[in-house]
């Protein structure tokens, strides 16, 4: 019987036995399937620093394979510099320390210094002995510099002097810098949590409505120059450009907004605008006098026939027409600056006014060809003097940077219910890039060619805002040493088609 029992009890140690070796396999198998799945390098060595395993981690990482790192000291992976690390670490291993997240820099296989978090562990016997060291080592090196990138962002933010503000699409404030608690007076305390609306006037909430329209399209708003509101209730003119910020999806998640305080400039461009409209309006009373007395000089020559002081008139004569239209010009951009140009429309015939530029460009530009070579009798309805000043505009600009005895011609072409009004000549052409910035205010050409041509660069914009007023724009082809031809167009009202040379 008692044989019997003491069978009974081997069998059943030897199935305890089997149950728990076959438990070891199953978390053996686990652990490995961690560690080799892992995207950390897991590391094992002995207290002497040789490696003992390498997971396919360790290998990516480093780039050495098990086979050429097991065996191997640890320190082939430390730069020389930092080989008293390694000392350290196993001094405070064999005190029973573990260390959590040490950031240090470590050597691949290919000589590259890469950034790595270790956590390190002792790793010990049944009896509670040291044996070795477990080491889990990860690749920061695009957390560092992604960290480097952000503390240089962090330091222009900071230190521009332009307020930069960005917000979630409910146009809640989440950052502020110090500029914009210089340029609108708020701290960021006061104003992270808050709205937009809080800096924007009353009157100007659509502007915030449009502005998010637009930029969860994923569009960008350059200098868009507005008015915004300070703590103190002081309007101030701002210029803002604003950017959509999107994550790693391209999804729109919030607004960055810089914002620049333009409030001297559009003080300087008021007082310079006071002044010119000022200067203009007192110049051309005079003016219009001086013309008078010379035509009536003119007529009273023309009858002696002096025909030297009858040239030297129609000279004077023309200057100060072109004289004249330089101040139209300074006034008009006054105008414009204050808002304040308006259209005063009627219907008039589209022949008659070419025919009557051209007959005062001739006056001024004797040594050029100028012709129109076909023009609908067509009815425009439009400013009569401000579309007769855009043509003026533009035949000067020609005269200007073509050489004497080339031609200019005059095209008037209906398309549809539209007529295109072109000024074709044959001077020194223009460059894709000055195209680009032709129609600003006071741009003028750098070619070596155009410094010596006189002007202030305000006649092409004005004929840009002029055009915008009658709902049409400028248009320009160009090429360097081909000659340059502008056009636009208005609607009309047919007469009768026919070719109209105003060269007669």
């Amino acid at each position: 019987m008692n044989s019997v029992n003491e069978l009974k009890d081997s069998v059943l140690q030897k199935e305890e036995l089997i149950a728990a070796m076959q438990l070891v396999e199953e978390r053996t198998a686990t652990l490995k399937a961690i560690i080799d799945g892992s995207d950390d390098a897991i590391i094992s060595k002995n207290l002497q620093g040789i490696v003992t395993s390498w997971n396919p981690s360790a290998e990516r990482i480093f780039g050495y394979s098990a086979a050429e790192m097991i065996g191997e000291p640890i320190l082939k992976l430390i730069p020389a510099d930092r080989v008293d690390e390694e000392s350290d670490i196993l001094n405070r291993m064999r005190a029973g320390e573990r260390v959590n997240h040490f950031e240090t820099k470590r050597l691949t296989k290919n000589g590259d210094l890469i950034d790595v978090s270790l956590t390190i562990s002792p790793v010990k016997n049944a009896t509670g002995q040291i044996i070795g060291i477990s080491k889990i080592a990860r690749n920061i090196t695009f957390l560092k510099q992604a960290e480097e990138k952000s503390a240089i962002l962090n330091a222009i933010i900071e230190s521009t002097d332009d307020a930069i503000i960005s917000k979630d699409l409910n146009s809640i404030i989440t950052s502020w810098n110090i500029s914009a608690e210089r340029i609108f007076g708020y701290t960021a305390e006061e104003m992270i949590g808050q709205s937009i609306l809080k800096l924007i006037p009353t009157d100007r909430h659509q502007e915030e409505t449009m502005i998010l329209s637009q930029l969860k399209k994923g569009e960008r708003v350059d200098h868009f120059e507005t008015k915004r509101m300070t703590k103190h209730g002081v309007l101030i003119d701002v210029s803002l450009t604003i950017s959509p910020v999107k994550d790693k999806a391209g999804n729109i998640i919030g607004l960055s907004k810089i914002a620049r305080d333009i409030t001297d400039r559009k003080l300087d461009e008021q007082h310079k605008n006071d002044f010119v409209a000022i200067v203009s309006h007192e110049l051309k009373t005079p003016l219009t006098s001086i013309r008078s007395y010379i035509q009536l000089a003119l007529t009273k020559v023309k009858k002696q026939q002096d025909g030297f002081t009858e040239d030297v008139l129609t000279r004077a004569n023309a200057q100060t027409q072109k004289m004249g239209m330089m101040i139209n010009d300074f006034l008009n951009l006054s105008r414009l600056e204050e808002g304040k140009m308006s259209l005063n429309t009627s219907r008039f015939l589209l022949s008659d006014l070419v025919n009557e530029v051209i007959g005062e460009a001739r006056l001024f530009a004797p040594s050029h060809v100028i012709a129109c070579q076909r023009c609908p009798e067509a009815t425009i309805q439009g400013d009569r003097e401000k579309l007769g000043q855009v043509m003026n505009n533009l035949l000067s600009n020609a005269v200007k940077y073509s050489n004497p005895g080339t031609a200019i011609n005059i095209y008037c072409d209906r398309e549809k219910e539209k007529v295109k009004i072109s000024f074709a000549d044959q001077g020194m052409g223009i460059s894709t890039e000055d195209q680009q910035h032709l129609f600003e205010r006071f741009y003028r050409v750098a070619d070596g060619h155009a410094k010596n041509v006189s002007g202030f660069g305000i006649g092409l914009y004005l004929v840009a805002e002029i055009l915008k007023l009658h709902g049409s724009e400028i248009r320009v082809h160009s090429e360097p040493g081909k000659g340059s031809v502008f056009s636009f167009e208005l609607p009309f009202e047919p007469v009768a088609f026919s070719a109209v040379d105003a060269s007669v």
